[in-house]
């Protein structure tokens, strides 16, 4: 079952929820629709264009150019894919770096944790009403940050992407599993030496780091929802206990989920923009 909600309408975007669940119904493809960012914050979907397969995960945004037919499969047939749908006015494109011939009509975008906090914080931010143009600011401020701080993803060979994509969709598949390296070189057909080495030079991260990226980005689009049993969210996202979650995102975000919780009931644009554009201002020219 897919609930679509639009979460805020203005002239030159529209923001909108996708919550998909099983069974499945109206989320297998689409066409003639606007250029979009898909934004995951729980679960993961594959979108194929042609013979380009792009994987929307948190961790990775994709970006869909306009008038686009596109299919949808999901690694988890059983689980929950929940994303933020940013439907752009053309005049976006452009000044985004998406105007051109030489941009894919089907984009993988990496980023971090925090720019995946920024987005569920900006999305609880739109559903309190704000008004127009300071989300519009809101929202082209995290865009801008998104591509550029994005880092190309490496080419790859066809065959080596094809592994890659079986092992990421493997994992965020299970995110309450550890599969282990021997299990995961299995689906990519490879020996574990083999997939470690081309894991690392095909996504910059080693197969550990993917899979706690998963774990902490699902966790924030949960908390973004109100999760109130942290303990059993810790468990149901594969974390050992309450403690090794909070550990661990003290690490990533200097802050524990229950803060995160909070400050995410309190979101304010205007906040967020300014924490954003700070970021950007500080980075090296």
């Amino acid at each position: 079952m897919s609930i679509v909600q639009t979460v805020l309408s203005a002239p030159h975007f529209t923001v909108m929820t996708q919550d998909c669940s099983y069974p499945r119904i109206n989320c297998g493809h689409g066409e003639g629709e606007p250029a979009r960012f898909l934004l995951t914050r729980r679960g993961a979907f594959s979108i194929q264009v042609g013979n380009r397969t792009c994987l929307a995960r948190p961790g990775q945004a994709v970006f869909l150019g306009r008038d686009v037919e596109y299919r949808v499969s999901h690694p988890d047939h059983r689980g929950c894919a929940c994303c933020t749908d940013v439907w752009l006015d053309d005049a976006w494109l452009d000044p985004l770096g998406l105007e051109g011939a030489g941009t894919p009509v089907c984009l993988d975008v990496q980023h971090g944790l925090q720019l995946q906090h920024a987005h569920v914080e900006m999305l609880q931010g739109m559903r309190r009403g704000p008004d127009a143009l300071e989300a519009e600011e809101a929202l082209l401020t995290l865009l801008d940050g998104l591509m550029r701080g994005s880092e190309p993803v490496p080419a790859s060979s066809k065959g080596t992407a094809r592994q890659l994509q079986r092992v990421q969709e493997a994992i965020v598949a299970n995110p309450g599993e550890n599969l282990g390296v021997d299990e995961l070189a299995r689906i990519a057909g490879c020996s574990p030496f083999h997939l470690c080495r081309i894991f690392r030079q095909g996504t910059g991260q080693s197969l550990r780091q993917f899979r706690l990226q998963q774990r902490l980005g699902t966790v924030l689009g949960r908390l973004g929802e109100g999760e109130e049993d942290l303990a059993a969210l810790a468990c149901d996202v594969g974390f050992s206990s309450h403690s090794h979650m909070t550990d661990a995102f003290r690490l990533a975000l200097g802050a524990s989920p229950s803060d995160l919780r909070e400050q995410l009931r309190t979101s304010e644009l205007k906040r967020l923009r300014a924490r954003l554009t700070g970021n950007q201002d500080a980075r090296p020219h």
